[in-house]
């Protein structure tokens, strides 16, 4: 037996939502049928999901999204209009958003974040994680349009009693680093912030250096409030 998605393509030849496969979404949203919108909507791509909810109403884009629940893809949200990702980010739940945020790149979820209103910023950050709380807290502090906003801000914590051989070691051989990172946060037994060491210091300092002898504020290799044109 086909499946629901092969049976209502999404797209038509000129690659906009077909009406048989919006239509059936709609049907099994209005009469209820969860199980049916789930199986159509799960295994799109998250482009093909943003554009789905894009031509749905208000009202059947909050169901859809309840409808998948933590099996909505996250993705989806940057390519949504930006009208509508502020309609849907208003409507989901503030847990869910957090939730959705640390499927992203932190660029991407400084980039949903920034147009809320501060409230709600803050509602939906503290459900989030410590250090990637502070991490977006961070960067929602820069100028909208400079290098602090643009830099990835995903996380590296070491402990304070590390060496700068350790720290490296473990740089080379962890395979879940950021793509892109300028500091190692230095964090105590239980978690807490006690400082940040850039990245070329590390480089520069030896070996048997404790991490926690050389936390510096100077962070960043690159002026954070510089317009994003400048540093590209």
């Amino acid at each position: 037996m086909q499946d629901a998605v092969s049976n209502f393509p999404l797209r038509d030849e000129e690659g906009d939502v077909r009406p048989e496969f919006l239509h059936a979404v709609t049907d099994a949203l209005e009469s209820g049928d969860i199980a049916r919108a789930r199986s159509l909507t799960l295994d799109l791509h998250e482009a093909d999901l943003a554009d789905l909810i894009e031509v749905l109403r208000q009202d059947e884009r909050a169901e859809l999204i309840e409808a998948l629940g933590d099996e909505f893809k996250a993705a989806a949200l940057p390519e949504l209009d930006e009208a509508v990702r502020d309609q849907v980010l208003e409507e989901m739940p503030p847990e869910q958003v957090a939730e959705a945020l640390q499927e992203l790149e932190s660029d991407e979820a400084v980039y949903l974040l920034e147009d809320l209103d501060r409230e709600e910023q803050e509602d939906i950050l503290s459900k989030l994680p410590y250090f990637e709380r502070v991490a977006l807290q961070r960067s929602l502090e820069y100028p909208e349009d400079s290098a602090g906003r643009m830099m990835q801000t995903d996380l590296i914590a070491v402990p304070p009693f590390w060496s700068v051989g350790q720290t490296i070691d473990y740089m080379r051989e962890a395979d879940d680093l950021p793509e892109r990172f300028y500091e190692i946060f230095v964090v105590d037994p239980a978690y807490h912030l006690m400082g940040c060491v850039a990245l070329n210091k590390i480089l520069r300092s030896k070996r048997p250096t404790q991490m926690d002898s050389i936390i510096d504020e100077e962070m960043h290799p690159i002026p954070v409030a510089v317009d994003q044109e400048e540093v590209a």
